[in-house]
């Protein structure tokens, strides 16, 4: 039985990409011990649903889309740097999601929902808008990595302004080299 590691997602443009990329190399500046996340692979997960049969592409596609169906699309700016859990002990360096969050939020509980009937209840983690940009590997340079970022998101003010008018399937296939990912369907809001 063919499987296959999906989630969904909303695809971001390449100018704000190219902008995340440019955030991302003031950081790399410091040597911490970061797995930086490729510009070609920035986006804002909505649900990941990991390891599935490619079977269940189809009834996940139709679920979801009925699910969403009127929405309408919103508008995010990509601001801000923090940590997760914490600036203390960073695991997840990521840059922040504000404007229309609400909708957002509203969007991923529809989508929970949707996969939540399929039987993908995991709901581990408390949702929280974000982008990320790597993830530490070890604590060496964190604390460096750390002061960088808040001397940055001082001058820091927008990364950029995404209109979400649509959502997508996405495969992440695992290589040594880092994540390849293909998106498999795309859904209009």
């Amino acid at each position: 039985m063919e499987q296959k590691r999906l989630f969904w997602a909303i695809c971001l443009p390449e100018n704000i990409k190219r902008k995340l990329f440019g955030l991302q190399s003031k950081l790399r500046e410091v040597p911490a011990d970061v797995k930086w996340v490729e510009q070609h692979n920035f986006h804002l997960t909505l649900k990941f649903l990991g390891d599935t049969r490619a079977s269940q592409v189809r009834e996940l596609t139709n679920a979801v889309s009925h699910s969403i169906s009127g929405t309408g699309a919103f508008s995010l700016e990509l601001a801000g740097i923090g940590f997760f859990p914490g600036p203390k002990r960073p695991k997840v360096i990521w840059a922040g999601v504000r404007g229309e969050v609400e909708k957002f939020k509203q969007l991923h509980e529809k989508v929970e929902e949707a996969v939540a009937r399929l039987g993908f209840t995991d709901h581990s983690n408390r949702f929280s808008p974000h982008l990320t940009l790597g993830r530490t590997r070890s604590l060496r340079g964190s604390a460096e990595l750390v002061d960088r970022a808040a001397l940055i998101a001082k001058d820091l003010e927008i990364i950029g302004k995404i209109r979400v008018d649509s959502i997508s399937l996405i495969e992440s296939q695992l290589t040594r080299k880092g994540p390849i990912y293909t998106t498999l369907v795309s859904l209009g809001l």
